[in-house]
């Protein structure tokens, strides 16, 4: 079952912002620095470590 977090999204300089709750990016060993992939797919967003 699918676990839900729910953030605000902030301006940031032109850009739009959403936080990676700390446990999600635990669970997939993402840091300060690293990168992720951003797609759209059927109105939906995901993002993966690089």
């Amino acid at each position: 079952m699918p676990v839900e977090f729910r953030r605000k999204v902030i301006d940031n300089s032109g850009s739009l912002t959403v936080n990676i709750p700390y446990e999600i990016a635990q669970q997939l060993g993402i840091k300060k620095g690293d990168i992720v992939i951003v797609t759209l797919e059927d109105s939906h967003f995901k993002g993966r470590k690089a």
